[in-house]
């Protein structure tokens, strides 16, 4: 093909065209040559990437109301993916990593040089006028490879990094929203034991009256309806910063006051601890992306040792040589054409070996920062798999048992009390057994969400009902 287009530009000599013309020409033509022979691109897929652009770029620039009015965590989460600066920046650092997949292992640039002889060289045939000159420099082979190589483990990396990104958003949001229902029920709970304490108040008040009741019961009463006023007033007033909390993660801080969740949701079946780990050490996006970070290393050793090796340039040198009276007619003022060669000598020997020596260390290090992360995980995995079944074992524990019976209790004892066979400091702290069982049934329910939002996050995926075991008695 090189000989088709250098003989296709010889033989336009007869016409005499002008020599920018013709450098354009062969510039255009001899070109194809690197690329067709160089150009083997490996560039990832850019559907998704395309995608979550186009999402990104076209989502408006304040969160619907909507989402503020419906309390939906799904709705918060869709959001939060949408807004948040953070992860729009591991995005577009995914974006920035992904372009340059579509350059890395190219060829350098090629050049072009013009020559103006002042004094004109005679040559048999004429004078030389001027030259033009085109160098293109080809690396050894694989080296180019490698280059790509590391642009596509790095891309890959940044892609993973958005995920574990997403993944960190997603668990902070619900831990959040789990705050704020236990923040939720605490004081739903705290007001209906106020409402039945204050009913009892005027009970005790009313026998008191008649000489059916002490005096300090009704002190009793009245203290313990004070201790819940208070306790009720400070939790309506950590609502602020409750909702504070998700709205920071929802990237909004525009006043807007967030409804209290009624409901968590989920599912309470066994996560298979054997189940969990090999998801973690699978799916887990930062594993993962240690895992690719090796990969660019090792294409990065592969790149330096092949550096080691000469580079060459070709060139093609196009000289005008002007009419000479002294040349037979027919060769008079022909053009000149040359093609040249040319390589480095890496004789640097230490600096090759030196360079070669950091990229095998860099792969090193990567391999033990993903082992000792993998340890770490693995380790992780377990306690917040321990938490999520004793979180499990305690929910189970109080609602299956101990407030059904606690509410046993207190009807017992409010019956026992009304028949004056009872007295009211041991209606009260059956009350209290009550509200106490209570609040560590909500606590508990809160933990195990919390628990699956963080294994989840840790395994990068979730857990349905399809996964996991059923609880047991069911």
């Amino acid at each position: 093909m090189s000989d088709h287009v250098c003989e296709l530009a010889i033989a336009k000599r007869a016409h005499r065209p002008g020599i920018l013309l013709r450098l354009g020409w062969v510039v255009a033509h001899c070109l194809m040559l690197p690329v067709m022979i160089w150009a083997s691109d490996r560039v990832p897929d850019k559907d998704v990437a395309d995608s979550l652009q186009a999402v990104f770029e076209n989502a408006p620039d304040t969160i619907d109301h909507k989402v503020f009015a419906e309390g939906n965590l799904d709705s918060y989460l869709r959001e939060a993916a949408l807004r948040n600066p953070g992860l729009r920046a591991a995005f577009y650092d995914w974006m920035a990593a992904l372009a340059k997949t579509h350059y890395a292992g190219s060829l350098p640039d090629p050049t072009v040089a013009y020559a103006y002889f002042a004094s004109p060289v005679e040559t048999r045939l004429g004078p030389q006028n001027q030259k033009i000159s085109l160098k293109q420099k080809f690396p050894w082979f694989g080296v180019l490879d490698a280059a790509k190589d590391e642009a596509v483990a790095a891309a890959n990396a940044a892609y993973q990094k958005y995920e574990a990104k997403r993944l960190l958003l997603f668990y902070r949001i619900k831990s959040a929203y789990a705050k704020f229902y236990l923040l939720g029920q605490k004081i739903d709970l705290t007001r209906e034991d106020f409402e039945l304490l204050n009913s009892w108040e005027s009970v005790v008040r009313t026998k008191y009256k008649v000489s059916l009741s002490r005096h300090a019961d009704m002190i009793k009463a009245q203290v313990e309806l004070g201790i819940l006023e208070e306790r009720l007033l400070s939790l309506e007033h950590q609502t602020l910063s409750a909702g504070a909390v998700l709205m920071g993660a929802l990237d909004s801080h525009g006043g807007e006051s967030l409804p209290i969740p009624v409901s968590l949701g989920g599912h309470e079946g066994s996560i298979p601890l054997d189940g969990a780990i090999a998801s973690a050490l699978l799916i887990n996006p930062d594993l993962k992306a240690m895992g690719f970070i090796t990969q660019q290393h090792e294409a990065g050793v592969r790149n330096a040792r092949r550096s080691a090796r000469p580079n060459f340039t070709f060139g093609v040198d196009y000289i005008e040589i002007g009419e000479s009276i002294f040349a037979p007619f027919d060769q008079a003022g022909k053009d000149a054409l040359s093609v040249n060669v040319a390589f480095n000598l890496p004789i640097w020997f230490g600096k090759n070996g030196a360079r070669t020596k950091a990229a095998r260390a860099r792969h090193r290090a990567a391999e033990y920062r993903r082992a000792e992360y993998s340890n770490r995980l693995r380790t992780k995995v377990e306690e917040t798999h321990f938490g999520f079944e004793d979180a499990l074992r305690k929910l189970r524990l109080y609602r299956d048992g101990l407030v059904p019976k606690a509410e046993q209790s207190l009807g017992a004892a409010y019956t026992a009390y009304q028949s004056g066979s009872l007295d009211f400091l041991t209606l009260l702290d059956a009350q209290k057994s009550l509200l106490g069982v209570r609040l560590k049934r909500e606590q508990a329910l809160t933990d195990l969400f919390m628990r699956r939002a963080h294994l989840e996050m840790l395994t990068g995926r979730e857990w349905t009902d399809a996964d996991v075991s059923p609880a047991s008695g069911e």
